[in-house]
């Protein structure tokens, strides 16, 4: 069974651990999320819920994509699954109401993975019928798209929601294999530019693409969103056709002149046209399509010291592309590997890279950032200036590491779990800036958007409460839910000192009965307020640290057991209570 969300759930034990201090967090505009995530007779739903894609419409309205399972509220829209996890797209306003919200999805999984704004209406690109019979339904209002493949198999899809929240167009693309649309952009005439995976076959239109049923190949595809016509349709292969080698696409862009280029994974072996790659376990591709449908393009990146089990090879997670044809790409890597002459070794488990790739088929640049645990980047954009702005998750390891997560000259605290972050390159490649999002459990940015202005949009999902700067998000579920963020436009430029192990306040006992020690690093000349926090986001007690010292006893006796968020100015940390 395939099942094509964007990130695994947490398998052990939340550590509790310090949080790092937020720097600028008065920076953060706002911060939404959905109501709690409901199942059939008002249970939690372990799905729950994600942001995958976000874009920002010229009226400075923030669009998100993503998926859901059970029911859940946005504003004054609520939307109920038909089964499995469906689809969504919804609008918030310009300070972060939700004004908008629908819905598409059948009795199997259902995911949007991509989106771009066409004028007034939004396209989205996923996979449905995932894990639910063959010739199963999934419906976008009055358009429905039935799986072509076997029981569980999933298809592509491209849809269309227009100005007033209706669905206008959907197509499907799919065969008796597993097919999915991973990325999404717009050329300049207006079509929509789709790349996925397929096996065994796929159609668009008059043409056919053709896999060996074994492997996994990659598609590019042109859609047409006047006429909702195929008009150009591409693919990579293989040499081989007895192995299942897999070649999957993560990311996508185009070009003004209409060339596009991909970004993904392949095992072994792909081609890419005339152009064959090859690797002793799994690399990295990028490759470039002209607006003629021709491969012009493809390079590899390897990792050095392949183990056999691909296990640590680089991954692309994102892409972007310049004026001058310049690609940057952004994932993880955890084996060492040399970009154009420059060598990337982890500090530990997975650790984020970004790298350049020239138009003429090069590396130019590369940088990483980690620490001990398992840190990616998972979404990058550019700004009017030059810079690029990447978002991911970092600190996913337990028990929590004393090693701080850094990024060039910035350092972030490891909690245990996974944290949220966004950071600022310069075009040189130093890294400008860090601001991490945190809460009690695992938190994550899956997309991130820029406005003209430079302000910053986030989506992604935590599964205990989150603070974003000044905003608390509650969950009291324990599930995945969905979350979107604005960042005001000079705040990554302006962050001058990332949080660092020593901007943290400490707590003992933790675990706590009746009372714990707050520890702060210096005394301050004022006083500071501390909360305690319930799952909810609720304040369930108040006290200050005096001015000019450095501890404060709290009160937790009577607090009911469970775990607390502590906020200590804009620090937090982690409080089990017994």
């Amino acid at each position: 069974m395939k099942k094509n969300t964007p990130y695994l759930r947490a398998l052990s034990l939340l550590a509790l651990a310090a949080m790092p201090a937020l720097a600028n967090a008065q920076r953060w505009q706002w911060a939404s999320a959905p109501t709690a995530i409901t199942g059939p007779g008002g249970a939690a739903h372990p799905d729950g819920s994600a942001i995958t894609a976000t874009a920002l419409d010229a009226a400075g309205n923030t669009v998100v994509a993503g998926y859901f399972s059970g029911t859940f509220t946005l504003g004054n829209t609520t939307l109920s699954s038909a089964g499995g996890s469906d689809i969504f797209v919804a609008k918030l306003s310009p300070g972060g109401q939700w004004i908008q919200a629908v819905s598409a999805g059948g009795p199997g999984q259902d995911y949007a993975n991509a989106l771009v704004l066409s004028g007034g209406s939004v396209v989205v690109a996923g996979s449905f019928g995932g894990a639910a019979p063959a010739g199963s339904l999934t419906s976008f209002q009055s358009f429905g798209l039935t799986t072509t493949g076997t029981a569980q198999a999933s298809d592509a899809f491209v849809a269309q929601l227009g100005p007033t929240g209706q669905w206008v167009m959907a197509r499907s693309m799919g065969g008796p294999g597993q097919d999915a649309a991973s990325a999404l952009a717009l050329d300049g005439a207006g079509n929509a530019v789709v790349a996925g995976s397929f096996q065994n076959t796929v159609g668009f239109g008059t043409s056919t693409l053709v896999a060996d049923g074994v492997t996994t190949a990659v598609f590019v595809a042109r859609l047409n969103l006047a006429t909702s016509t195929w008009t150009q349709a591409a693919q990579s292969t293989c040499q081989f056709s007895t192995i299942p080698f897999r070649t999957y696409p993560t990311a996508l862009a185009v070009d003004a002149a209409g060339n596009a280029v991909v970004a993904g994974t392949f095992s072994t072996s792909a081609s890419f046209g005339s152009t064959v790659l090859s690797t002793r376990d799994d690399g990295l591709f990028v490759a470039r399509l002209s607006v003629a449908g021709q491969w012009t393009q493809a390079v590899p990146l390897s990792a050095t010291t392949n183990a056999g089990s691909g296990a640590g090879a680089p991954q692309a997670r994102a892409v972007a592309l310049d004026a001058t044809g310049n690609v940057t790409v952004a994932g993880l890597l955890a084996e060492p590997v040399n970009v154009g002459g420059t060598l990337l070794t982890s500090a530990g488990g997975y650790d984020v890279f970004v790298a350049r790739l020239s138009a003429a088929g090069q590396w130019t640049q590369a940088l990483r950032a980690g620490g001990p645990a398992n840190d990616f980047a998972t979404a990058l954009t550019t700004t009017a200036s030059g810079a690029t702005v990447v978002a991911g998750l970092y600190g996913g390891i337990f028990p929590a590491s004393t090693t701080p997560t850094i990024f060039g000259n910035f350092q972030l605290a490891n909690s245990g779990t996974y944290d949220a972050f966004v950071a600022q390159l310069s075009a040189a490649g130093q890294w400008e800036s860090v601001m991490p999002i945190g809460g009690m459990g695992w938190d994550a940015i899956s997309a991130v958007s820029v406005d003209a202005a430079g302000a910053i949009t986030v989506g992604g999902f935590y599964d205990a409460p989150i603070s974003v700067g000044p905003f608390v998000l509650p969950n009291a579920t324990g599930y995945r839910t969905a979350f979107t963020a604005r960042l005001a436009n000079s705040a990554l430029a302006t962050n001058t000192h990332a949080a660092t192990p020593a901007e943290t306040f400490t707590l003992a006992p933790n675990p706590a009965a009746n009372a714990v020690r707050l520890t702060w690093p210096e005394a301050s000349a004022t006083a500071r307020p501390v909360q305690v926090l319930d799952a909810l986001g609720r304040e369930v007690r108040r006290q200050e640290l005096p001015a000019r010292t450095a501890q404060a006893a709290l009160d937790v006796a009577g607090l009911a057991p469970g775990l607390y968020m502590v906020r200590c100015g804009a620090a937090t940390s982690r409080l089990q209570v017994e």
